[in-house]
Parts: structure tokens; sequence; C-alpha cells
């Protein structure tokens, strides 16, 4: 039998491209395409990927409420992750119910390392809104928000940085939450009498654990809120430490639906748990 050696190598060569282009567009497939419309649909949790110096990180997360439309504009919380975390929607969107609020888990903006300068802080913060700004500038391009009733707030780190947010940009924020954290003291750098005065009549609430080491500073947090004439709803999460179930706050829930004009719709919850 003659053997075409020829005939062959050019067999070889077109299994060995076929091989290596199949495996190609595998792995092409398992990576995230961040130039995709992501899709934002009632009851489901999107990632949008960014490329942006003035977004905080490389991506956000987007929940819809289950009883999103497009006739009328929604409230929107902006949530900060705890230390050592990734962006996410909890605990904001297990004690909403998954209704009435576009939740966006946002990312941080890079910090100057060590204690900062007023002028350090005063830029830092302001990068921080206007990354704020930015995210709320893409989702209002396929969602309608309301510019009025934009909260901000989270859960340990992402608290202490709600209430750095809330006072560096009173006017920006119609209220705040802060969980199992308290009063960032980083603040004072920037505090004025103008500053303090747009707190007067702000809905706050806060938040902690009965053991958790925070609970002191919670505490003090609420009083120099109140002391500034803000509306303070302060809960203490019996036998909890630095945690708690957001399903489990009534009081919580009624503080959404009362700072936020929300229909209160507790209609075929579901249970969630936090990630």
């Amino acid at each position: 039998m003659t053997f075409n050696k020829r005939l062959f190598s050019t067999s070889t060569l077109i299994v060995c491209f076929l091989y290596f282009y199949s495996a190609a567009l595998l792995f092409a497939a398992d990576k995230p395409n961040k130039s995709m419309t992501p899709r934002f649909i009632p009851g489901e949790e999107v990632r949008v990927d960014v490329d942006n110096k003035h977004v905080g990180g490389d991506h956000f997360l987007v929940y819809v409420p289950t009883s999103y439309a497009d006739d009328c504009n929604w409230p929107v919380i902006f949530v900060y992750h705890g230390m050592n975390a990734q962006p996410t929607t909890w605990p904001f969107r297990q004690a909403t119910h998954g209704k009435g609020f576009i939740i966006i888990g946002m990312g941080y903006v890079p910090q100057e390392k060590g204690k900062m300068t007023k002028s350090q802080y005063v830029n830092y913060m302001g990068q921080e809104r206007r990354s704020a700004l930015e995210v709320k500038r893409q989702v209002s391009k396929h969602l309608k928000i309301d510019e009025n009733r934009l909260f901000v707030g989270g859960f340990s780190k992402g608290g202490w940085h709600g209430s750095a947010m809330i006072e560096s940009s009173p006017k920006v924020w119609a209220g705040a939450v802060i969980f199992a954290a308290g009063r960032s003291r980083s603040v004072n750098l920037i505090s004025t009498t103008a500053a303090k005065g747009a707190l007067r009549d702000k809905p706050i609430y806060i938040g902690a654990g009965e053991k958790d080491a925070n609970l002191h500073s919670a505490q003090k947090a609420a009083q120099y809120y109140k002391r500034l004439g803000a509306k303070v709803t302060f809960e203490e999460f019996k036998g909890c430490g630095h945690g708690f179930d957001p399903t489990g706050s009534d009081v919580l829930y009624n503080w959404l639906i009362a700072n936020s004009a929300v229909e209160d719709d507790k209609s075929d919850e579901t249970d969630e748990k936090a990630d």
C-alpha cells in the first residue's frame, strides 16, 4: 500500500486547525462579553461590567423589582458592600421582599492609603458622588428612576460609607440606611454648618445587632443625627452579632415604605437568603 505523506500532513494540519479553532470558540463563549447590552428583567439581578474612570470598581449589580413597570419612576437604593466583599444587593433585596425598589450594588472608588488630609477626603468623596451619579445615568437608560427618591446605605463598611455619602452629599440622597456601623468620623473633615443643616428632616435608619461590636457606634450615630434634626429610626436586632436577617425586620420594611411612598405589597413573597 502506498503511503501519501503529503496528504497525511495536510489532513493533520486541517484537524489541528479545527481542534484549536473550536477550543478558541468555547473559550470565548465562557468569557463575559462586556460589549453586550445587559437585560433588565423584573425579578432578576444583572451584572453590568464597566470600564469607566468615573465608576468605582469594574462592575455593579442592578436588581429590578418584580413589580417594575415603565408607567412610573422608581425609587433606587444604592448599596455599598462590606469589607473584602463584592458588589451586592443584600440586604435590601431581601428587606424589600423583591418589590418596590430598584437596587444597585456599588463598588468603591480606590482610596488613598493611610489617613487622608481634608483636600484628599474632599476629592475622594467627590469621586464617590460622581461614581454613583454616573451609575444612575447608565441605569436610567434602561429603567425609569425617580431622581428625588435616591437612598444610600450598606452593611458594616458599607454602612460607615453610607453615613459619609449622605453627609457629604445631602442634596443627592433622600435618606440613608446604616447597618452594623456608625457615623464615619472622617466626615468631620468636611462638615460645615450648611451641610449639617441639610440633614434636618432627612430620614435615616440605623440598625445593629444586640451583640455587635459596632452597636455603641450605631447608637452614637443615632444620637448625633437626632441632634441635627434628622428623622432617625433606630433598631437593635435582638440576639444578633455582626449580622441579621433582613426579612425579619418590620421596622426596616415599614421605614422604607414610609419614606419612599411605595405601596405596601408583601403578597406572593418568596424566601430569599443572603448570598
